[in-house]
């Protein structure tokens, strides 16, 4: 085996140990010591090819939503007509992709509502193509419709990032509160469905009031 198959293969290794760590334990339960202890890897190995936690961390975080964007790009090309019918496939589309990639699911929670303080930037960059995903959507929704006087799809837009951030936070007692992530993951994906429509139907002109 050529040295750079192998470095390769150890990076993976060592990824893959820390990927599940993290998703099981978030940044904060995760240890470094247990992926040592509990896959076989020296200290010295991780060390040897990641820089320390939060090189890992970040690279997880990267992976996890690289991949989930992608899934919703593929789903987003196929979307139905209406816009309950494709605020429905998303949120289903979400739900289906981490069913599917369960270990994402510790991660994408982590990352969205308790985020380790000093990464948030780097957190920021991680998360931007599908931050943008969303913003891309939900501009696409409010664009299919006439809107109130005096709104405009990117004041809208802008005010609804600024309340899911503030709704993030509130949820963080739901997620301690949760049996499960994947029971977290539900009650959120269903709040923030909920959010959304309340959104939509609070801005949307009402058609019967112009007739």
């Amino acid at each position: 085996m050529k040295r750079e198959e192998k470095n390769a293969l150890s990076r993976q290794r060592i990824f893959d140990a820390a990927l599940r760590e993290f998703s099981e334990k978030g940044y904060r339960g995760a240890s470094l010591n247990t992926v040592c202890a509990e896959n076989g890897i020296s200290k010295g190995i991780i060390y040897h090819y990641f820089k320390d936690k939060d090189e890992l961390y970040l690279l997880c975080a990267a992976d996890c939503f690289d991949t989930l964007t992608a899934y919703m790009k593929a789903v987003q090309e196929s979307a139905p007509a209406t816009i309950e019918q494709r605020l429905n496939a998303y949120f289903d589309a979400r739900l289906r992709f981490f069913a599917e990639s369960p270990l994402y699911l510790g991660i994408f929670l982590d990352v969205v509502l308790t985020p380790p303080a000093h990464l948030t930037m780097q957190l920021m960059k991680a998360r931007a193509a599908f931050d943008a995903l969303n913003i891309s959507m939900l501009t696409a929704l409010l664009m299919s419709a006439p809107l109130r006087k005096g709104l405009s799809a990117a004041n809208v837009t802008e005010d609804f990032r600024m309340y899911m951030d503030f709704f993030n936070t509130r949820f963080q007692a739901a997620l301690a509160d949760a049996a499960t992530p994947e029971c977290a993951l539900r009650e959120h994906e269903e709040r923030s469905h909920r959010q959304l429509n309340i959104l939509l139907h609070g801005v949307l002109d009402d058609q019967d009031e112009n007739s």
